[in-house]
């Protein structure tokens, strides 16, 4: 079966569990005998697992070092480079509108001494040991006396803090066998390289493993010896660490913030037994669908792993090829992990891995084989995401408040400094942590005013940056007359609630200043069926029907599929799918009131708007979105189309599965831009685009392949506007602590970070647009590729967060620019529930909120 992920290897400590197909064997049923527990979600993230590999040498984190990459492109395997991307003509980066702030950051400086560099060498051997014998490589060279515990060495290349005197030492073979081993010199690592941070990095991961007690997963280290485990919902929280260090305006820094993992108590055995057991799972094909996808962990020997495929004629009694010889996997965990498998007929887990030669650098797919009952679920389900119990008991421990938070960092630098080991191993390096995280100055910008009907303004809630009660007690901008045409589709069963919800739209809708009477037509259905949902609509619909509203008693996924596809492809109309629990009596009004302000904007009309300055400007938003269920990625595409940011053109594209890039920007840009003209009766003067979704190691591809294809666009114009493209990440490891007195404070809404913790090498900048109720907030982060307009970084870190504020779903601020949100919702609709382009008679209208 086609697997629906892909997971990327880490070798680690332990014996890795067993890999390769069977020498035969009985065929497994269903699933085999097993307590019974939650069930297990389907896979949610991007993320991909790590898994050890049999008989795989461990991993080679200073492979291909010495290869220089070409000017403006990342080092392959280096995460930490940093190329040069900030436009040409951008001198001073920083901005000066707003109060000053003083503030703390999740950072450490790294101080190297006298700025030393360090040493590179090749190193051969006489007589020649094979590349692929890497650990008898590494313990050759350990045996040289100058260089124990002061080298870091990948079997090929070794790097140390000092020049050495000699360059040819003999070593012995455990065999009495006697080996010459040559070392020349092949270049001075300066503290300026980006190999230097890579080193730097290799070092303090070397910290973490052998000397914090630490067991890394994938990236990342925890605690397993320090879990915390909430019995009452069957999870564990293992606390550690996320940290790295690359190089910032400021210097060398390490960053540092607290990660927890979640593990579920239920084995993956337990998990399908109760899909079984509820009737969710009998059949193989739904056990599949269910766990594909989901990663899971082997506490035997913390690592991760993602299901690509549940393999049903497979069983533990089956017997696997391994290079010391053929053994079942029963005996494999046994004789291994001392493990006692006692469901003989489960079937097992499939994990696709890709591992890297050592020695040849090639990449290469293995299959490893896991068995259910030895592994165990990660993350939350669904059903515990949305338990409001759950998610408060999980942030007493998650969500650290600034001061907590710095407690818990500085923990972290003084076990650094206890350990004797760890003081020792950096002293040898010319390497120190700075005693206390760094400091730095940031801004705050003033509160924003929400415009009204009538362009009448209302101050935001200075500290939270919210305007619920300005929206609830004040007229929309342009409202549509829905009056009584509206179409109601609800079960029988459903029928009071569909009055409930058109008496109150009819209470709600006219002090936002919106015409919705309480007339619009039931129809009701004999069962909640799909099918029967779908017929009801195209049976009822007039010329005179503005929407469709269908009351559903749950929110099944394949009736809400069906129904926004009938809508939005084959029977083009904005459509609005409500669970009818949330029309009980207490919480009536304040669901309704937000369901006719939605229903306003996605029939085009306007709610609310923000103050900003500028005439002809086009606002673009792009995302992408990846089904792990699909071979195709999503890409959406939304653009505004008036200076008051309220109204919207949308297109989407499509691209080979997990391919963040867009290839159609071109084409819809140039739809765009001709909307534009037709509703405004010329092309925009300023294009400024912020994109969403891309991580660091594609910026050259973006770079290069969009921007270059949106510029494409512009040039066809008859004069080209002016151009800013930014890059947004929400997934950042920077915090930011504000000191008020004696005491540490999230910074408010507004606050700009341009200084210490940006590059040299970027036009970067942090927002912090939101305020939090518990933990630490986290900033956005704004990358400028192209910038090519007389504005200043004033005004675009202004911009940024002006239009945080005019995402018509949320009546408050959001992480990112609204255009963004918009394109992402518009890819996530498309790309997991229509799986088809909608009509382009929808493009003008928000039908995706």
């Amino acid at each position: 079966m086609a697997s629906r992920g892909r997971a990327r290897g880490r070798a680690g400590r332990g014996a890795p569990a067993p890999g390769g197909g069977s020498n035969g064997g009985a065929a497994a049923g269903p699933v085999g005998g097993g307590a019974t527990a939650a069930p297990a979600p389907r896979g949610r993230g991007r993320g991909r697992g790590a898994a050890a590999v049999a008989d795989t040498p461990p991993t080679e984190q200073l492979a291909g070092m010495n290869i220089q990459a070409p000017a403006g492109v990342r080092e392959r395997g280096n995460r930490f480079a940093t190329p040069l991307f900030r436009p040409e003509n951008v001198t001073d980066t920083r901005g000066s509108t707003g109060q000053k702030i003083d503030l703390l950051t999740n950072y450490f400086e790294i101080n190297v001494r006298d700025n030393k560099p360090l040493y590179q060498y090749h190193v051969d051997f006489n007589p020649v040991v094979k590349a692929d014998s890497v650990k008898l490589r590494k313990a050759l060279v350990h045996r040289i006396e100058c260089l124990r515990n002061r080298h870091l060495f990948d079997g090929m290349i070794l790097y140390c803090p000092d020049r050495l005197n000699e360059t040819e030492f003999v070593v012995q073979k455990k065999e009495g066998d006697r080996v010459t081993i040559s070392m020349k010199l092949t270049q001075e690592v300066t503290t300026s390289s980006d190999q230097f941070i890579q080193l730097v990095n290799i070092i303090f991961n070397q910290i973490a493993d052998r000397h914090m007690g630490l067991d890394r997963i994938r990236r990342d280290y925890f605690n397993p010896g320090k879990a915390v485990v909430i019995s009452q919902h069957k999870v564990e929280l293992w606390p550690g660490y996320e940290f790295s260090i690359r190089k910032y305006s400021h210097g060398v820094l390490l960053g540092l913030d607290v990660k927890h993992k979640i593990v579920r108590t239920d084995t993956v055995l337990s998990a399908m037994n109760q899909m079984v057991s509820s009737g969710r799972g009998g059949q193989q094909e739904n056990i599949r669908r269910e766990l594909m996808g989901a990663i899971v962990i082997t506490k035997y020997n913390n690592k991760t792993y993602r299901i690509d495929d549940v393999i049903f004629n497979l069983s533990p009694k089956d017997v696997v090829q391994l290079r010391s010889g053929p053994i079942s996997y029963v005996d494999y965990y046994k004789n291994n992990y001392n493990l006692t498998i006692r469901d003989l007929n489960q079937p097992l887990l499939l994990s696709i891995v890709k591992t890297k030669d050592p020695g040849t650098g090639e990449r290469t797919e293995k299959q490893i084989h896991l068995v259910p009952e030895v592994c165990y679920m990660t993350g939350l389900t669904d059903a515990m995401r949305s338990n409001f119990r759950v998610m408060q008991d999980l942030a007493q421990y998650t969500k650290q408040d600034p001061e907590k938070k710095k407690r818990t960092l500085e923990e972290f630098r003084q076990t650094v400094e206890s350990s004797t080991e760890a003081r020792d191993l950096l002293q040898s390096w010319g390497l120190e942590v700075s005693p206390a995280i760094l400091e730095l100055d940031g801004r705050k910008l003033k509160p924003e005013q929400i415009l009204m009907k009538n362009g009448q303004p209302f101050p935001c809630d200075a500290r939270k940056e919210s305007f619920d009660n300005i929206t609830r007690k004040n007229f929309v901008i342009q409202s549509v007359d829905i009056n009584n045409d509206y179409l109601i589709i609800c079960t029988s069963r459903d029928v009071t609630h569909s009055n409930t919800f058109k008496d109150t739209c009819a209470k709600v809708g006219p002090a936002c200043g919106i015409n919705i009477q309480a007339n619009g037509k039931v129809v009701s259905i004999n069962s909640d069926r799909a099918n029967d949902f779908i017929e009801a609509i195209r049976s009822n619909i007039t010329s005179n029907t503005k929407i469709v509203i269908c009351l559903v008693p749950n929110d099944r996924k394949d009736r809400y599929d069906a129904i926004k596809k009938h809508c939005c492809i084959e029977q083009p109309i904005p459509s609005q799918v409500l669970v009818t629990k949330n029309l009980q009596p207490k919480k009536a009004m304040s669901v309704v009131t937000k369901v006719v302000l939605q229903m306003n904007a996605k029939l085009g009309g306007e709610l609310w708007s923000i103050n900003i300055p500028m005439q002809g400007v086009m606002f673009v938003g792009i995302d992408t979105y990846h089904d792990s269920g699909s071979n195709k990625s999503v890409g959406g595409f939304v653009a505004s189309m008036n200076n008051a940011c309220t109204r919207y053109f949308s297109k989407t594209t499509w691209q080979e599965s997990k391919q963040e890039l867009i290839s159609q920007l071109q084409t819809c840009t140039r739809e765009a831009l001709q909307q534009y003209r037709k509703l405004n009766n010329a092309f925009p003067q300023r294009v400024i685009i912020f994109r969403d979704g891309v991580g660091d190691g594609q910026l050259l591809a973006v770079k290069e392949i969009e921007l270059e294809s949106i510029k494409k666009a512009l040039h066809e114009l008859p004069q080209m506007p002016n151009l800013v493209f930014t890059v947004v990440t929400k997934r950042i490891q920077q915090r930011f602590f504000q000191k008020q007195g004696n005491r540490l404070n999230n910074p408010g809404p507004g606050s700009i970070v341009d200084t210490k913790v940006t590059s040299d090498a970027l036009f970067d900048f942090y927002l912090v647009p939101q305020s939090v109720g518990q933990g630490t907030v986290t900033p956005t982060h704004y990358n400028v590729l192209a910038f090519e307009t007389n504005l200043q970084p004033d005004h675009l870190q202004q911009i940024a967060f002006k239009l945080c504020h005019v995402y018509f779903n949320w009546t408050g601020t959001i992480r990112v620019p609204a255009v963004c949100q918009y394109a992402h919702k518009l890819a996530f609709l498309v790309g997991n529930h229509l799986n088809k382009d909608p009509s382009p008679q929808l493009a003008n209208y928000l039908y995706y909120l």
